[in-house]
């Protein structure tokens, strides 16, 4: 006969030992852990060359304190190769934009970014963080009396950063003014200052109209970098489409008739190189800074000229020019049209080498005027132009004489390859128009069409 089993006291405590502990882990595990890495990039921090140094440390201090507080870094150099990858320049990589689309590639939860001014013998550093959708998460400005970055402002930084991150409950609460730390007695934000409640009321009187000429003084501060900040975005409008410097060299195929008789060649090989640059490119006056010079050059490679349905002959046709420039462009509207006013001088030969009595050698030089227009089509890569001049006053040389004028159009594409290399296409044609002593009137008529690969600099 089989006694029936009884619980001991032992025995029912473990019966409801066993279901508090599992409720308990199903506590834990729906709790969200607070420990989990945040992933960031620390970008260089920009800045004049004399506050390069400043930039550095700053930097240095803030990616010790994100480490220290477990975060997970990235290479600042990995992610503008990310950026290049994804077409997007070093100067836009720091955007919204393509901060968003970088973070999104890379896992990033938040970008950190930072720029050192200097103010009479005061740094000031503004750094700021910016979530994975590209909204700015924290802005800090801080004002240095030394030339270093406070390892306890970095550390306040990088909780108050990864605080954000996760969901605010490790931020700490953040003042409606901007802090100011500055490393010195008797200034805003230092640490460990001393009040002024012993001093007698005239003392008091005294800081306190300090105080005021100091938030004169932060007033008049505050309306230099509003100032300097339009004055900035002015001189952004003047980027638009048109690089500082750039330098093409390619081949061409060419096609040239006209005179009289009717002189006409077939299509023959030419070696071209172009280039221009901005005084931009080395000064920051708004006055200058649009103020450049550009240049040409076109020889052909194998030219056989001739009369229209007789002989041909050896030839050789050279072509150059040298412009001066000014630039008017914008940045803010669609296509971000940019305009270059050019006046130059230039030449165009073509030596033929026979002494048929038919055959023409024929020199031009010119002063010319021309309008040079610049389009944005794909930005940031895909650029086109379009041009028209108009030759002044065309001097003719070699076997002809008078006088005439004549015309340019010129048009293409030009495609952002890697890093500043660049192709380009397009198509010109130049006429011109003669009063000759001997013929009378006649033309010359040049078509171009060319292929270059070059390297341009914004």
């Amino acid at each position: 006969m089989e006694l029936p089993i009884r619980f001991g006291a032992a025995s029912r405590k473990t019966f409801w030992f066993l279901p508090c502990l599992a409720l308990l882990a199903l506590i834990l595990t729906a709790v969200p852990s607070k420990s989990q890495a945040q992933t960031l990039v620390v970008a260089d921090f920009s800045g004049a060359r004399k506050t390069k140094k400043v930039g550095r440390a700053a930097r240095s201090a803030i990616v010790k304190a994100l480490s220290a507080e477990g975060a997970s870094l990235v290479s600042y150099k990995q992610y503008l190769r990310k950026a290049r990858r994804a077409r997007i320049s070093a100067k836009r990589s720091l955007r919204a934009r393509s901060i968003r689309l970088l973070s999104r590639k890379m896992n990033l939860d938040a970008v950190v970014t930072g720029s050192v001014k200097k103010r009479g013998r005061r740094y000031i550093v503004t750094v700021s963080a910016y979530s994975a959708n590209g909204n700015r998460l924290i802005k800090k400005t801080y004002r240095l009396k030394r030339p270093r970055f406070p390892s306890s402002v970095a550390n306040k930084f990088a909780r108050l950063v990864l605080g954000k991150l996760g969901g605010g409950g490790g931020a700490e609460p953040e003042p409606p003014p901007e802090p100011e730390v500055a490393t010195g007695t008797g200034d805003t934000g230092t640490e460990g200052g001393t009040g002024d409640a012993f001093l007698p009321p005239w003392a008091r009187e005294d800081k306190r109209k300090g105080d005021t000429a100091d938030t004169s003084s932060k007033k008049t501060t505050s309306k230099k970098a509003k100032s300097a900040s339009r004055t900035k975005k002015r001189k952004k409008l003047k980027a638009g489409a048109v690089p500082e410097i750039s330098i093409f060299a390619g081949l061409n195929v060419n096609t040239r008739e006209g005179l009289h008789p009717r002189h006409k060649s077939g299509i023959f090989p030419g070696v071209r190189i172009d280039g221009h640059f901005f005084l931009g490119a080395f000064l920051n006056d708004d006055i200058i800074k649009d103020i450049g010079l550009g240049g040409m050059y076109n020889m052909s490679l194998g030219l056989q000229y001739g009369i229209d349905g007789g002989d041909t002959w050896d030839s050789a046709q050279t072509q150059w020019a040298g412009e001066l420039l000014y630039r008017i462009a914008f940045n803010d509207v669609i296509l971000q049209p940019a305009f270059i006013l050019q006046v130059g001088y230039g030449s165009t030969a073509c030596t033929i080498d026979t002494d048929h009595a038919l055959a023409l050698s024929a020199g031009y030089s010119y002063p010319y005027a021309a309008l040079d227009i610049h389009l944005t089509i794909y930005k940031p890569v895909l650029t086109m132009n379009v041009s028209a001049g108009y030759l002044l006053m065309v001097s003719p040389s070699e076997d002809l004489s008078g006088d005439g004028s004549g015309f340019t159009v010129r048009a293409g594409f030009d495609y952002d390859l890697y890093n500043g290399l660049h192709v380009g296409v397009g198509w010109e044609t130049l006429q011109f128009t003669i009063n000759d002593d001997n013929i009378g009137e006649t033309s010359d008529l040049y078509h171009g069409f060319f292929t270059q690969v070059g390297w341009k600099y914004k």
